[in-house]
């Protein structure tokens, strides 16, 4: 629903990529919480908290320290330069295609890390939860993204990730709340 909505936002091209400075700037700031609260970050901790003990609770102290200089040296640099990607970026700071090459694959690389264990969680949730073979919870992720970005360009995928955020905020603070109270 959220990709449609997006459509009808997105006119023309410069739209569907969602060009700087016309994405509700609280809303980017909940798709970016969302993805960085991503489910694969508490069910890891869990994990790492059953295997190793309290000792693992450094991890999550870790990984933010590492999103807030990913912000600083990152993300400020990139939008102060007007590029859309970190290839373009890099091509245009150190004016080399060679480098914008070499970055793109970097991100590719890392894209297929990030995605591919995404990908196996939902094949084993689709299997054990229906019985239905593995391939089919890949298959049906695949398919409901690539409509999502299809219909709706990078405003849906904010959108999403925005609803993601409320979503699992709500999850942690519920049992908080239960155990609080």
């Amino acid at each position: 629903a959220s990709g449609f909505s997006a459509l009808r936002m997105s006119r023309h091209t410069g739209g569907f990529c969602l060009p700087p400075g016309t994405a509700w700037p609280w809303g980017t700031a909940w798709a970016m919480g969302g993805e960085y609260l991503a489910a694969a970050r508490f069910l890891g901790v869990a994990g790492l908290i059953l295997l190793s003990g309290t000792d693992a609770l450094w991890f999550p102290v870790g990984y933010t320290a590492g999103y807030l200089m990913l912000l600083l040296f990152v993300s400020a640099p990139l939008r102060r330069s007007g590029a859309y990607t970190i290839p373009d970026f890099t091509e245009a700071r150190l004016d080399s295609r060679a480098v914008r090459r070499v970055t793109s694959v970097v991100v590719v690389v890392v894209g297929w890390l990030y995605i591919v264990p995404q990908l196996h969680g939902a094949a084993l949730t689709i299997r054990i939860t229906t019985g239905l073979p593995a391939w089919v919870g890949s298959a049906a992720v695949v398919v409901v993204v690539c409509l999502t970005v299809v219909a709706g360009g990078m405003r849906s995928i904010t959108f999403v990730q925005a609803f993601q955020f409320w979503l699992k905020l709500t999850a942690i603070a519920v049992p908080v709340l239960f155990i609080v109270f």
